[in-house]
């Protein structure tokens, strides 16, 4: 990009977000609860032409979202979602754009677009990552939920009895677990069905082995306690494996993650040694 161009590429970019904050503008009473990193963009995202493209283009972030929020995810915190990752990367190309101006380098407006192209990528890849970690953080305490409810039902208690005691005892757990299971056992009280309730529970936990949990529950209501003990200490031990995999998977990533900031932080060190022997010859 050429500096007679810089100019009026920097003028577009920030009437285009001038344009956008007047237009959120008018449909907000007071600046005060105005966020101009989302609002004007929430604006550019309800116009339909942009709708229709962008928002078939981000069906898995809104299934991620949906997991994320009970099985939930109304258009307008959908639309929030879309329009701050939007924003982020809108707002870091006009920051870049000023630095560009003030320093008269093209080139850093080029660097911006980049940027502003990479965040709502990231954002992307960080919905995902906490998609894994919530199915992580389920995996790893379900082998514990199996156990007690086990070691409960073999002393004699009812397995709903027992759930909703192991539910009691994880009170103020944030496992996203407890919490299904806590607003399955809350459905039940309102007088839901069994295997209505069960059957969210597993749709909104969106894990196989949850589902698998709450169809063993199920048969042992229809067909009778013979079958269940037995069934639950088989996935119970099955639990226990899935956990030692999962914890395995967890520590290679750790070590993982730790070598590329090492590879970094060792290339820095040998800039540095190697520069003044460079500048001398």
């Amino acid at each position: 990009m050429s500096g007679v161009l810089l100019v009026p590429c920097c003028l577009i970019i920030f009437a285009i977000y001038v344009w956008l904050t007047i237009r959120a503008r008018i449909t907000r009473v007071e600046w005060r609860s105005f966020r101009f990193h989302i609002d004007p963009f929430v604006a550019l995202m309800k116009l339909k032409w942009v709708g229709a493209k962008v928002f078939p283009l981000l069906h898995r972030q809104r299934l991620a979202l949906s997991l994320l929020n009970g099985g939930k995810c109304t258009s307008e915190m959908f639309t929030n979602w879309a329009a701050e990752s939007f924003g982020l990367g809108y707002l870091a190309l006009m920051g870049t754009g000023v630095l560009a101006l003030l320093a008269r380098n093209p080139t850093l407006l080029f660097f911006g677009i980049l940027l502003g192209a990479c965040l709502p990528m990231l954002r992307a890849k960080e919905l995902s990552n906490k998609v894994i970690a919530r199915r992580h953080a389920i995996l790893m305490e379900l082998p514990e939920l199996l156990s007690k409810l086990l070691l409960m039902v073999n002393a004699g208690e009812n397995v709903m009895k027992a759930l909703a005691r192991a539910a009691e005892q994880k009170a103020n757990s944030d496992n996203p677990l407890y919490r299904e299971l806590k607003a399955a056992l809350e459905g039940l009280k309102r007088g839901e069905n069994l295997a209505v309730a069960l059957e969210e529970m597993g749709r909104r936990c969106a894990v196989p082995e949850v589902q698998r949990f709450a169809t063993t529950i199920l048969i042992n209501a229809r067909r009778g306690g013979g079958e269940f003990v037995p069934a639950l200490r088989e996935l119970t031990r099955q639990m226990w494996e899935k956990r030692k995999t999962i914890a395995r998977t967890l520590g290679e990533q750790a070590s993982t993650r730790m070598a590329f900031p090492l590879t970094i932080i060792f290339m820095i060190i040998m800039v540095l040694v190697g520069a003044p022997t460079v500048l001398m010859m």
